[in-house]
C-alpha cells in the first residue's frame, strides 16, 4: 500500500507529478496574463467609445500594476502561510469579479477601480504564486520548468490581442468583457483543483529528488510564519535582494511601454489597427521561444550573461521604432525585440534559487514582483502621457530604450549566482516551549 500511495501522489499517468504542477500552472498564467499584456489592444477602443485621452485610459494600466505592486509581497506570504491553493482561489474569484466589472462600466474611476485596483490584486496573486510553485516541484530541471511557465505569457496575449479587437468591434466592449472574466474564471477554477504548492502538500518529493531523499513534511503556520520573517529580515539588509528588484522595475518600465503603445504607434503611423494588434501578437509569439530556450540555457550558462544580453537586445531594439513607417518595419522590430523581451525576466527565478537555497521563495519573489509591477505601472501611464504632452511618441519611445538598457548596467553588479547568500538565514528562528519563534 505504501508504494502505491508513493506512485499515485507523486506521478499521474507515469508522468511526475511536477510536470503536472508546470502544465495547470500554464493554463492558469495563461488564462489571467492575456486580460493585461493584451491590454494594447484596449486603447484605441476605450479612446473612440468613451472619448478618453490616450494618457489617463494608460493610468488604469498603471493603477493595476501599482495594486499589483503593493499587494505582491503580501501575496508570497499568504501563500507561504496559507497555502499557495487557498490563496489562488482568493485570485480567481477577484479577477473574475474585476473583468465582468470592467464590462459594465460607465466612468473613468469606475475603470480604475474595477480593471485598476481589483484585477490588478488578482494578478499579483497569480505572477507570484504560480513562479515561487513550480520553483519548489523541482530539484533539477527547473530551467526547463520555469522556461514552459515563462512561455505562458506570451502564449494568452498571442491568442488574446486579435481575438479581443474582433470581439470588441462584433459585439460592444461590456459583452467582450463580461465573456472574459466569466470564461477565464471557470477555467482557472478547475485547475486549480489539482493544484500544489510544494510537493511535501501532495506528499511527494521533487523532481529529481533521490531516491535516499525524505518526503518533506509539512509545516505548521507557526512555522512558516517565523521562517518568512527570518528570511526577509536578513535579506532586505543586502545589496543584492534590492538590486534584484530594481532590474525588475527596469525592465519592466522597458517593455510595459511597448506592450501598451506598441499598437497605437503603429496605427499613428497609418497601419490599420487589426495589422498592428499582430504586430503586437507576434513579439508575443516570439518571446514564447525565448522565455523557453533563455531559461534552459540558464541551466548550462551563466543566467548573468544571458539576462545582460536579453536586456540588450530588448533596449536596442526599441530605436527602430524611430523610424518604422511600413508594415514590414513594425514586424521586423516585433520579431527582434520579441527575443530580447522574452528572455528579459525568465531567468529571475532561478537566480532566486541559486542565491536562497532553501529559504523561503514567495517572500523573496513576492519583492521582486514589487518592482516589477512597478515598472509596468510606470511604463504603462507615462507612454501615453509623454504622448499628450508632446503629441508624438518620440519621447516613450527613448524611456524604453534607455529603462532597458539601465537595467542592463545593473545586472553587471550582482552577486555570482554559483554562491549561496545568506546561508544561515534562519539562526534566528529558536525552539521556544516546543514551538518555534523569530528573535528580532
Amino acid at each position: 500500500m505504501g508504494n502505491h500511495s508513493m506512485f499515485s501522489s507523486t506521478r499521474l499517468g507515469g508522468v511526475h507529478y511536477a510536470w503536472v504542477i508546470v502544465g495547470l500552472a500554464f493554463g492558469i498564467q495563461t488564462a489571467s496574463s492575456s486580460m493585461r499584456l493584451a491590454f494594447g489592444t484596449f486603447v484605441d477602443p476605450l479612446a473612440e467609445t468613451y472619448g478618453w485621452s490616450n494618457g489617463s485610459i494608460g493610468l488604469a494600466y498603471a493603477i493595476q500594476f501599482a495594486a499589483s505592486a503593493a499587494f505582491a509581497p503580501v501575496a508570497g506570504w499568504m501563500g507561504d502561510v496559507y497555502g499557495t491553493r487557498r490563496t489562488l482561489l482568493v485570485g480567481v474569484v477577484l479577477f473574475a469579479v474585476g473583468i465582468m466589472l470592467t464590462g459594465s462600466m460607465d466612468s473613468l474611476w469606475e475603470f480604475y477601480l474595477y480593471y485598476g485596483v481589483i484585477v490588478g490584486v488578482a494578478l499579483a496573486v497569480f505572477m507570484v504564486l504560480l513562479v515561487s510553485a513550480v520553483s519548489y516541484w523541482f530539484k533539477t530541471q527547473q530551467g526547463l520548468a520555469i522556461g514552459v511557465l515563462m512561455a505562458s505569457f506570451g502564449v494568452g496575449p498571442l491568442i488574446a490581442a486579435p481575438l479581443i479587437v474582433y470581439v470588441i468591434n462584433r459585439f460592444g466592449w461590456g459583452t467582450a468583457m463580461t465573456v472574459a472574466g466569466l470564461g477565464s474564471g471557470l477555467i482557472m477554477l478547475v485547475l486549480i483543483a489539482k493544484f500544489y504548492g510544494k510537493p511535501a502538500d501532495n506528499g511527494a518529493k521533487p523532481y529529481g529528488a533521490l531516491p535516499s531523499d525524505p518526503i518533506e513534511a509539512v509545516a505548521d503556520r507557526a512555522t512558516v510564519t517565523a521562517e518568512s520573517k527570518a528570511f526577509f529580515n536578513r535579506a532586505r539588509g543586502t545589496f543584492n535582494f534590492w538590486n534584484l528588484v530594481n532590474i525588475h522595475f527596469l525592465g519592466c518600465v522597458g517593455h510595459s511601454i511597448i506592450i501598451v503603445y506598441g499598437a497605437s504607434i503603429a496605427i499613428h503611423e497609418g497601419i490599420d489597427p487589426v495589422v498592428a494588434a499582430g504586430v503586437v501578437s507576434t513579439f508575443f509569439g516570439l518571446s514564447i521561444a525565448s522565455r523557453f530556450w533563455t531559461a534552459f540555457l540558464a541551466d548550462y550558462f551563466s543566467p548573468r550573461g544571458i539576462m545582460v544580453a536579453s536586456f540588450f537586445l530588448q533596449g536596442v531594439t526599441v530605436f527602430m521604432l524611430l523610424e518604422s513607417t511600413a508594415v514590414w518595419h513594425f514586424y521586423l522590430f516585433a520579431v527582434v525585440f520579441g527575443i530580447g523581451y522574452g528572455g528579459e525576466g525568465t531567468v529571475f527565478p532561478m537566480l532566486d534559487r541559486s542565491y536562497y537555497k532553501k529559504a523561503p521563495f514567495g517572500t523573496s519573489y513576492g519583492w521582486q514582483m514589487f518592482g516589477a509591477s512597478l515598472g509596468m505601472g510606470l511604463g504603462g501611464w507615462i507612454g501615453g502621457y509623454l504622448f499628450d504632452i508632446t503629441g508624438t511618441y518620440t519621447l516613450t519611445i527613448l524611456v524604453s530604450a534607455a529603462t532597458s538598457l539601465g537595467g542592463m548596467v545593473s545586472i553587471l553588479f550582482l552577486a555570482d549566482p554559483r554562491k549561496e547568500l545568506i546561508p544561515d538565514w534562519n539562526k534566528d528562528i529558536v525552539v521556544d516551549g516546543g514551538a518555534l519563534r523569530h528573535v528580532h
